[in-house]
């Protein structure tokens, strides 16, 4: 059993319900073949590097996903190739530390949040120790 991450970039041009729809029917296909979603995120739009079938920007999209039969990670791949509004895609096999933790992320911006809750009272004293 492997765990895995895959990173594909989606046609630019796709409104936010069909890309949706896209990003959920490639989910659902993983989970058909066997495959348990550990994360997913979308990362947005961004500017490529180089341009890819004549698009100078794509949608990147990341999960990471757990998979016990290799030949369906092939077949997962297949999907990717087959599919018109996927420009790229990357499949990794990573190790189980690697595996990204979505509560992480809610802690990370929970604590910039009390951070600047912080800045905002040490600049109201400030400001009334000039008044």
């Amino acid at each position: 059993m492997g765990i895995y991450e895959t990173t594909y970039i989606l046609h630019p041009a796709l409104q936010e319900g069909r890309l949706n729809d896209i990003v959920s029917s490639i989910e659902k296909k993983a989970e058909s073949l066997g495959a348990e979603i550990l994360f997913s995120d979308n990362w947005g739009r961004k500017k490529l590097a180089y341009y890819i079938d004549k698009e100078k920007y794509g949608t990147y999209i990341f999960f990471q996903y757990r998979l016990s039969d290799l030949n369906n990670l092939k077949e997962l791949s297949g999907e990717f190739e087959h599919n018109p509004n996927v420009l790229r895609y990357l499949n990794v096999k990573i190790e189980e530390q690697d595996i990204m933790k979505a509560k992480v992320k809610e802690n990370i911006s929970s604590d910039k949040n009390d951070n600047s809750s912080v800045d905002k009272e040490e600049v109201n004293k400030d400001t009334e120790k000039e008044n």
